[in-house]
């Protein structure tokens, strides 16, 4: 970055691993118009006469999270009351519906003003001609982007141009029952894939109603962690090619090793029916999962008696090697340019960056991240630790295209009995047609 980034006192050891992870990451309605007048900036984010506007906030904080009360009970009431005659309508959707809504509200015209996005979509929507390009129409952009973190920013900058803020960094770890463990004659958590899958015999035998390990989906988020600890990938390092990559033989013997356990009742989580994971780690149904701090915040508020146990990723050929994940905010009102920036300054900020941590979001703002109540969150620290090892999906605008064969690829892979081979080489085709258009 060109602009000079405003760090304050931060603890040094927490600045070094958060840089040193999300700096990987450089290379998860309505109209908008609501029910006012016209926005009350010009196009230079010059701020005019106060007007009354609506703003709609697509996110997808979960319905059943601490982070969507707090969004709903805490940050959108303080915002209305410190910019009387802004409204906020805020409507939740899951992670894959919010990103399908957008896309179909771009060919419709039909947008909300502000937008949580997944790191990943950014590329894709900028290329689309749909986020408003901050750092060009807001006097103020040099000045407020310099509370955050230089990596987290990074990820909302496409080219020359920043078109979002960022919003919270993450990656998963792994959580494991204790008493399930016990159960099954184990004590500790497995550190390697080779401990992993021999732990889940041991563990469905000692709970036959349950399985050792669950995952909710079969999308990058959840398969890449798999793939990048045993030496393999989806893309070349240029993003240009998946053959020789996604179907290499280091692919399809990770695939190999998860798709028996699934067959033999090991693991499960991602088909519809199934127990929620987070859900059925606490009650006893899945021995292990890999998730986010959030984990820990849905734990406190709806299974307080629940204690459970983290440790790293299971280690591979090429160490435990997790997916870095975060959000970003971006714009995409025409109309309410200038509230809709002032809504993104307000959920970036020290305050709202803060009661989000409380929820278990990591934070990107410097001094939230220094505030004491913050750094007193013991949970953070194995996050922070596996995300020095962390890796982004790849920053291109395809990769949501990427993502969908992924996912259909090990649909067809873990629900039916074709060689996995043919199937790799199948999406390793597509996906390099996509690439080349």
């Amino acid at each position: 970055m060109n602009m000079k980034m405003k760090r304050g006192r931060l603890s040094s050891s927490i600045i070094a691993i958060l840089l040193i992870a999300v700096l990987a990451g450089c290379g998860n309605g309505g109209s908008g118009e609501g029910n006012g007048t016209a926005s009350g900036g010009n196009e230079n984010g010059e701020a005019g006469a106060p007007k009354s506007a609506t703003l709609t906030f697509w996110h997808h904080y979960s319905t059943a999270s601490p982070e969507e009360k707090t969004l709903n009970e805490v940050l959108i009431p303080k915002f209305e009351a410190e910019h009387p005659g802004i409204k906020v309508n805020a409507v939740a959707f899951p992670w894959d519906q919010l990103h399908k809504k957008i896309q179909i509200g771009g060919s419709a015209g039909e947008l909300p003003d502000v937008a949580r996005l997944d790191i990943i979509w950014v590329p894709e929507f900028q290329d689309a001609g749909l986020l408003v390009p901050l750092d060009e129409q807001f006097a103020d952009f040099d000045e407020v982007v310099g509370q955050f973190l230089e990596g987290p920013v990074s990820t909302a900058k496409v080219g020359d141009h920043y078109y979002a803020l960022p919003l919270n960094t993450n990656t998963k770890v792994l959580f494991w029952n204790k008493d399930l463990f016990a159960k099954a004659g184990l004590t500790e958590a497995p550190a390697t894939t080779d401990q992993f899958f021999s732990a889940l015999g041991k563990l469905k035998a000692a709970n036959p109603d349950g399985w050792g390990y669950g995952e909710p989906a079969l999308q990058g988020w959840n398969i890449l962690p798999w793939l990048w600890s045993n030496g393999a990938d989806v893309l070349s390092p240029q993003y240009d090619s998946a053959t020789g990559y996604l179907n290499a033989p280091e692919t399809a013997n990770i695939l190999k090793r998860l798709r028996e356990a699934y067959k033999q009742g090991e693991l499960a989580g991602f088909e519809q029916g199934n127990v929620p994971v987070t859900e059925g780690h606490a009650n006893g149904t899945y021995a292990m999962m890999a998730e986010g701090p959030w984990a820990f915040a849905q734990f406190q508020s709806q299974f307080p008696d629940f204690q459970t146990a983290v440790a790293p990723f299971p280690g591979g050929e090429t160490g435990s090697v997790q997916v870095l994940g975060g959000g970003d905010i971006g714009i995409f009102s025409q109309k309410h340019k200038q509230e809709s920036w002032e809504f993104v300054k307000f959920m970036t900020s020290e305050f709202a960056q803060k009661e989000m941590a409380k929820a278990g979001q990591i934070p990107v703002n410097l001094q939230a991240i220094e505030d004491e109540e913050i750094r007193k969150i013991e949970y953070f620290a194995p996050f922070l630790e596996q995300l020095k090892t962390a890796k982004a999906r790849p920053p291109i605008p395809e990769w949501p295209q990427i993502d969908r064969i992924l996912s259909d690829t090990m649909s067809s892979i873990f629900m039916t009995d074709r060689d996995i081979q043919a199937e790799l080489d199948a999406a390793a085709k597509s996906i390099d047609a996509l690439l080349a258009k």
